[in-house]
């Protein structure tokens, strides 16, 4: 349960997630009893269930939410400043409107004492301002010792001036008839029913808390403090439980107060929130593509996760050119940022409507336009080569001179011509002021000279290659997709 004075209290779990995603903070917990009953409903105050144990409900996760953010072992946790129209965020925002700063819920028996006496549920037979009578036929076993219950209290727990507090200061044992310190508010009548019983006076630097006790009928304990004004402000306060000389003694409580703001005002600084989980799902109908399927391939595998601050973008959500360095973000990027080099090709031989030749995964390629320079001599770090040795070395000086890794080829983004692909390429480099890639480009296999393809589109990365803070980096299994696959990536940074 909560307790303000605990040190430890945020490595304890004082708060309960229910199957139906409400979250309950526990209040009070009967003791360390068992519970038994799952909390239900969504009230803005306190309540008790039938196991003894208090509960405040806080807050409730969506399903979106459950899906992206709750594992076995943490659950999202929230502060609504401006709720949106759903039912969980205008719960939770009633929730956090009706939270009262420093304000004592629970009142805690800690020395239970013995010896004590109370009228439990006597009827009034008559009301005034200050006195009450008792009626003899529904005392409640109220004493006929005089005086018995000076100092004690006096709450009337039903009918006519319900909810009202007072202490006794004489009572009156032959007519049993009390006179109270403060007058009645609302007087009380003959349908009123009260409880008698030890005073319990809260002090502190707050105000208007108010409780009163219960005592067991057979032990003459306290069983229980019941508060009845949760009061507000207080940053100390301790409770006191009293009668008289004549009967109980040894009683102690401690008065818990609210964190600051009151429970449920802010679940995320309530429940000591220290961490952020960051949630990705790779879909392959993620981004835009000629087919919609997306920038997330399944014909490759993948095995790093990384966490990346600030990449500048190169182009905009409609893929036009950025003339300011911009920064990605929801508003001007795609919600995936490319950092590969896309090609659109046509293989050179085709049978049917399959080519010859075809690229795969992880080729490493160049151009006849490079691999000519070299033979050439033209290629600046090649020219001093004879003739014969150039053209033998043509094509692995081509290499060198510009060359990409194929990251992965999607082949349903096919075009109208069944021979076009879509090849996305990595670690594209070029040496000097030589050009890697242009269109109308032959692409060469790094293992033959014999033409694959041809260019016929060529668009750099979404965002600069060497842009933005690296902040976290993973090493996983390596990851093979199929084309229905989704992953489901959850990153946890622990503050």
């Amino acid at each position: 349960m909560y307790r303000d004075t605990d040190k430890s209290m945020f490595e304890r779990q004082y708060y309960a997630l229910t199957d139906q995603y409400n979250v309950y903070k526990c209040l009070y917990n009967n003791k360390g009893s068992a519970s038994t009953v799952k909390p239900t409903g969504f009230s803005t105050l306190p309540f008790t269930t039938s196991d003894g144990y208090t509960w405040k409900y806080l807050y409730t996760i969506s399903l979106g939410e459950a899906d992206k953010f709750l594992t076995s072992v943490h659950m999202p946790v929230k502060n609504i400043v401006t709720p949106d129209a759903s039912p969980e965020q205008t719960r939770q925002q009633a929730v956090q409107n009706a939270a009262v700063n420093g304000s004592i819920e629970i009142v805690e028996t800690v020395n239970l004492g013995s010896g004590y006496h109370q009228v439990a549920n006597a009827v009034v037979e008559i009301g005034g301002r200050n006195t009450l009578k008792i009626s003899g036929a529904g005392d409640g076993g109220a004493s006929p010792i005089q005086g018995f219950y000076n100092g004690s209290s006096v709450y009337i727990s039903s009918g006519t001036g319900v909810g009202q507090l007072r202490r006794i200061v004489q009572w009156s044992g032959a007519t049993k008839t009390l006179t109270v310190n403060t007058a009645f508010t609302t007087t009380p009548n003959t349908d009123s029913r009260v409880i008698i019983s030890p005073t319990v006076t809260i002090i502190g630097d707050g105000n208007n808390a108010q409780a009163y006790s219960r005592v067991h009928p057979v032990t003459g304990a306290i069983a229980n403090v019941s508060v009845i004004s949760v009061g507000s402000q207080y940053t100390r306060a301790k409770a006191i439980i009293s009668s008289n000389g004549i009967h109980g003694t040894g009683a102690t409580a401690n008065a818990i107060i609210s964190p600051v703001g009151g429970h449920g005002s802010n679940p995320v600084r309530e429940l000591a929130a220290d961490k952020i989980l960051l949630n990705v799902q790779f879909n392959g109908s993620e981004g835009v593509s000629a087919t919609g399927a997306g920038y997330i391939p399944s014909n490759t595998e993948f095995r790093t996760l990384s966490i990346l601050k600030d990449p500048v973008l190169k182009v905009d959500a409609n893929n036009n050119h950025v003339a300011v360095e911009s920064i990605a973000n929801t508003s001007n990027s795609p919600s995936t940022l490319r950092f590969t080099t896309r090609a659109t090709i046509s293989y050179t031989s085709m049978d049917g409507n399959d080519p010859v030749n075809p690229l795969v995964t992880n080729d490493i390629i160049t151009n006849e336009r490079n691999r000519l320079a070299a033979e050439l001599g033209t290629l600046e770090f090649v020219t001093t080569l004879g003739s014969v040795q150039r053209k033998a070395d043509s094509l692995s000086n081509a290499v060198q001179g510009a060359n990409a890794h194929i990251v992965y080829i999607r082949e349903d983004e096919t075009q109208s011509d069944a021979s076009f692909y879509n090849v996305y390429l990595n670690s594209v480099q070029s040496y000097s002021n030589h050009v890697a890639f242009t269109k109308d480009d032959i692409i060469l296999n790094s293992t033959s000279d014999t033409p694959v393809a041809t260019v016929e589109a060529i668009q750099g990365p979404e965002a600069n290659t060497f842009s933005g803070e690296l902040l976290y980096t993973e090493n996983i299994r390596a990851v093979s997709r199929t084309p229905e696959q989704i992953e489901d990536i959850k990153i946890i940074l622990d503050f």
